[in-house]
C-alpha cells in the first residue's frame, strides 16, 4: 500500500486536548499490556550495537505510544536523552530513535531528520509497531474500538470522563479508530523507507529496513541506519 497523508484527529487544533490525552493514554496502556513494542528490541539492540554509548536520543513525537512503550525492555544502564537535531550537537553520542511516530513527518521533514541523523554519525532507528497490511486496516476498526468498549474502566489512571466518553457518547473507541486507520495510511512500507534515504549520501553510513514479525501474527517496520 503506497504511503498516503492523510488528515488526524490528534494533530487537529480544534481537538480538545483532553480527547487527544485519552487517545493516547489507551494506546501507551494497551501497547503496554500486549506487549507490542518488544518485537522493537532486535532493532535497538543492533542499532547501540554500533555506538560506544549507553545512550538513547529519543525522537519525540507528539502522538502514539512512543519511547514509554519501550522502557521496560531496555538494561538499566541504558540513559534516556531527548535528540536535539535542529540545531549541531557535537557532544550528542548515542542512538537516535524513534518509536511510533516517523510516519507523522512528511517526506521532507523525514528526509531531513535522517540526513542530519546520518551526518552526525550517530546509528538511528525507526520502528513502527503497525503495518501497511490489510489485515491491519481490519483489527484497526473492529479490534480496537471494542477493546476500548472492554477496557475504559481499567485504563490507567482511572478517569471518569474516559468512561463518560466510552459509554455515555462513544467518542473515544470512534475517534480511536478513525485516527488509526488514518495512521495506517501514513505508514512509511520498507520501499518507502529506502526511498527516502537513498539521496542520503554520507561517507560509510549504511541502511537497512523492512518487516520483522512481531509474534502475534503480525509484523512491525523498521529502519535502521550505522556507520560502518
Amino acid at each position: 500500500m503506497k504511503r498516503k497523508e492523510a488528515p488526524q484527529f490528534l494533530n487537529q487544533p480544534w481537538v480538545p486536548e483532553y480527547l487527544k490525552n485519552m487517545v493516547r493514554e489507551f494506546m501507551t496502556w494497551f501497547v503496554g499490556k500486549i506487549g507490542a513494542a518488544k518485537p522493537f528490541m532486535p532493532v535497538i539492540e543492533e542499532g547501540l550495537s554500533h555506538t560506544k554509548s549507553r545512550t538513547i536520543l529519543n525522537i519525540e513525537h507528539t502522538n502514539g505510544a512512543g519511547i514509554e512503550t519501550v522502557l521496560p525492555y531496555l538494561d538499566s544502564d541504558i540513559v534516556i536523552k531527548p535528540a536535539v537535531l535542529d540545531t549541531p550537537q557535537e557532544a550528542q553520542k548515542g542512538l537516535y530513535l524513534s518509536v511510533n511516530g516517523f510516519h507523522q513527518l512528511g517526506k521532507e521533514e523525514a528526509s531531513r531528520l535522517l540526513t542530519k541523523a546520518a551526518t552526525s554519525g550517530n546509528p538511528i532507528a525507526v520502528v513502527e509497531g503497525n503495518n501497511d497490511s490489510l489485515w491491519q486496516v481490519v483489527g484497526m476498526t473492529i479490534f480496537v474500538p471494542l477493546t476500548i468498549i472492554l477496557t475504559a474502566p481499567l485504563v490507567k489512571p482511572i478517569r471518569l470522563g474516559r468512561i463518560l466518553i466510552t459509554y455515555l457518547i462513544p467518542i473515544l473507541p470512534i475517534m480511536t479508530m478513525l485516527d488509526g486507520c488514518m495512521a495506517l495510511f501514513k505508514l512509511y512500507a520498507p520501499a518507502d523507507l529506502d526511498e527516502l534515504v537513498r539521496s542520503i549520501q554520507v561517507p560509510n553510513y549504511q541502511w537497512k529496513s523492512g518487516k520483522i514479525d512481531n509474534g502475534r501474527g503480525g509484523k512491525i517496520i523498521f529502519l535502521l541506519g550505522f556507520q560502518s
